[in-house]
């Protein structure tokens, strides 16, 4: 494991340690813009995305779905990901459908920095090599659930029995 990899999985453990995020389930949706590098010839991508959040036992958890667009390609991916509000990691696989050439499937990794909007660091990794962008992104947060109060304690007690 090469060295920049484990930074960022320490500070991502470090910054997991500090939290005291105790948040309710979130969904989000939103849009992407990417600059793709580490090929030929550097292309911009947009796509959408969405996530949804939820905690176990205080640990924050995530997965999520989206495309990304770019031409000559479309990018289909899903990823398990973790972190706080600040910052956070994912990976999962991904499908590239390609206008000339064989569909690509590889693995791809994000690492980012934001609340409900941010920026990205993307890797994509395939038999035909690595593909890399810096993107940035919006999502609209919808609530899905959350703590709910025990309710034995109404100040009502509707059974008289």
């Amino acid at each position: 494991m090469r060295v920049a990899l484990k930074l960022k999985l320490l500070l991502l453990v470090v910054l997991l340690g500090f939290s005291t995020a105790q948040a309710q389930d979130v969904f989000s949706v939103g849009p992407a813009i990417h600059f793709n590098f580490g090929e030929k010839k550097p292309k911009v991508s947009w796509g959408v995305e969405a996530a949804v959040w939820w905690f176990e036992d205080q640990f924050p958890i995530s997965g999520n779905l989206g495309f990304d667009r770019r031409r000559g390609s479309t990018v289909l991916y899903m990823q398990a990901q973790t972190g706080v509000g600040v910052a956070g990691i994912s990976a999962g696989p991904y499908l590239e459908l390609r206008k000339e050439d064989s569909p690509v499937l590889g693995l791809q990794t994000d690492y980012w920095l934001n609340y409900y909007a941010g920026l990205n660091y993307r890797v994509r990794y395939s038999g035909e090599g690595n593909q890399k962008a810096l993107g940035f992104y919006l999502k609209a947060p919808l609530s899905v659930g959350g703590d709910v109060e025990d309710e034995d304690e109404d100040d009502w007690d509707w059974d008289w029995d």
